[in-house]
């Protein structure tokens, strides 16, 4: 390679590695949350937005990818009267992502974040928040094939791991 060509090289590889859609996950905890106590979970309803915009097969798998890892951490689904209470909520917004270089340009697109809201049912207390954001998919299969590994990574935040 010439003397160009490699910084070039470098140029256009840190360009692309911006490229393409990539999940961000955040978290929060309250550190009085008894996490190694919770034996049971029930879930809360989809909120009525959730329920309007999102079709039924998709709310379901949603529901069954976080019960998923909910009882891989060792806790049992309740009908209700669980030790915590889930709420999982999906939004959408408008985004977009400047990007620099010989033609500066804005990219434009919708993000999509999953959430995941635990509620201690004997203190009342919010004890776990965690999101995954990231571009919108909009074909459902590749949502659906996707949803497992991205709950999963949610879950890499519980302070409690996969149970053995």
């Amino acid at each position: 390679m010439t003397r160009i060509s490699i910084p070039l090289w470098i140029f256009s590889m840190v360009i692309l590695s911006g490229c393409g859609s990539s999940v961000r996950i955040y978290s929060d905890i309250d550190d009085s949350g008894r996490f190694d106590q919770y034996a049971s979970y029930d879930f809360l309803e989809f909120s009525e937005g959730n329920s309007k915009t999102i079709s039924g097969m998709e709310l379901e798998r949603i529901r069954v990818a976080f019960a998923r890892e909910l009882e891989n951490r060792g806790l049992k689904f309740a009908e209700k009267d669980g030790d915590v209470s889930v709420q999982i909520t999906v939004y959408h917004r408008e985004a977009s992502q400047a990007s620099y270089g010989y033609y500066p340009s804005m990219y434009n697109y919708m993000e999509r974040a999953i959430s995941i809201d635990l509620y201690d049912n004997q203190t009342r207390k919010h004890v776990w928040h965690c999101a995954a954001v990231g571009e919108l998919e909009y074909d459902p299969q590749q949502r659906a094939s996707g949803l497992p590994e991205l709950v999963a990574r949610i879950f890499e935040k519980y302070p409690v791991q996969v149970s053995m």
